[in-house]
């Protein structure tokens, strides 16, 4: 293949109801299982809700390993992967740093870590330029007086940044970015405001976990979304470091993009996970001659159509 493809999974944003079953509709059986290894892990049937942040994590991670085997058993291989926030434990997997039963193991842990977290809410912000978002949140904390009230936890993309944190703190900054730069905002997280210094408490209790992890050399760079940086044959001590930072710090989504965008130019993006929610953030006027296409076909999920995708992802690579 002379574009490179790039494997880019989501994070638990892209959670919903009926992934399974437009996993069942392009290749039967398949979400069904993965439903039942959700229930198996929780120790509950689980029927689609995500009254947990564990279930959330646990039924997304699934997701995207199934789609992750699909696209590896249709002979896609990627030359460079990514996650964002939670869909960095799939792309451990792609590389080889991560067994399967692991990355479930620690979508549980992290998820039971997450719901025992301090509480607050996570909003996206579009459009608005991340240094005016980090102005707002910092004199959000100003006048509350409260130096963890809000802050950005996530960097998505030109255009969309998240804040995090307290509710009443979240609300404000959103209230502001409209009144003063017609920005618009969305609730997409009702309980943890994750990747801020307010959900530093969650970090001893998920590094117990990362610690208890047989971790491997990794086949291809880690790409962590703490620096943006891509880590060649990351150790166990450097993946552990920096997904525990990941607790509370920002996910550098739009630094990632660049720097893949930089390293091959013109890839063919492909987003292994479910709904488009990654594929909807890489704008032409971002990523300029590159490609993106989801495997998640949402209304259009059927076994010959995910065929056809896939020739489709072929062929853009070609």
């Amino acid at each position: 293949m002379s574009r490179a493809v790039i494997f880019l999974f989501p994070g638990q944003s892209s959670r919903d109801a009926d992934m399974f079953r437009r996993i069942d509709a392009i290749a039967p059986g398949a979400g069904t299982a993965a439903a039942a290894r959700v229930s198996e892990a929780l120790g509950a049937p689980f029927d689609g809700g995500f009254t947990t942040n564990a279930a959330v994590q646990c039924a997304v991670v699934e997701a995207e390993l199934a789609y992750l085997r699909l696209a590896m058993d249709a002979g896609l291989t990627p030359a460079m992967s990514a996650g964002l926030s939670l869909g960095e434990y799939a792309h451990l997997v792609e590389i080889g740093a991560l067994g399967v039963e692991d990355a479930r193991a620690l979508a549980l842990a992290r998820g039971r870590c997450y719901d025992d977290g301090p509480e607050g809410v996570m909003a996206a912000v579009h459009p608005i330029d991340p240094d005016v978002a980090e102005r707002l949140a910092a004199g959000v904390r100003d006048q509350t007086g409260d130096p963890l009230a809000v802050a950005v936890s996530n960097f998505n993309s030109p255009t969309q940044t998240v804040v995090a944190g307290a509710r009443a703190a979240v609300e404000l900054v959103l209230e502001r970015a409209q009144e003063e730069h017609w920005a618009g905002g969305t609730i997409i997280e009702q309980r943890v405001p994750m990747h801020t210094p307010r959900f530093r408490p969650v970090v001893p209790c998920f590094r117990a976990a990362l610690e208890r992890t047989a971790w491997r050399t990794p086949h291809a760079d880690y790409w962590p979304n703490v620096d943006a940086v891509p880590i060649p044959h990351a150790t166990p001590d450097a993946i552990i470091e920096r997904l525990a930072r990941h607790v509370c710090e920002p996910v550098r989504w739009r630094q990632t993009i660049d720097a893949a965008l930089a390293r091959f130019g013109d890839p063919v993006f492909v987003e292994v996970g479910p709904l488009q929610v990654l594929t909807k953030l890489l704008s032409r006027r971002w990523i300029g001659q590159a490609s993106a296409f989801a495997l998640d076909l949402m209304d259009d999920a059927e076994a010959g159509r995910f065929a056809r995708r896939l020739d489709e992802i072929r062929d853009a690579a070609a």
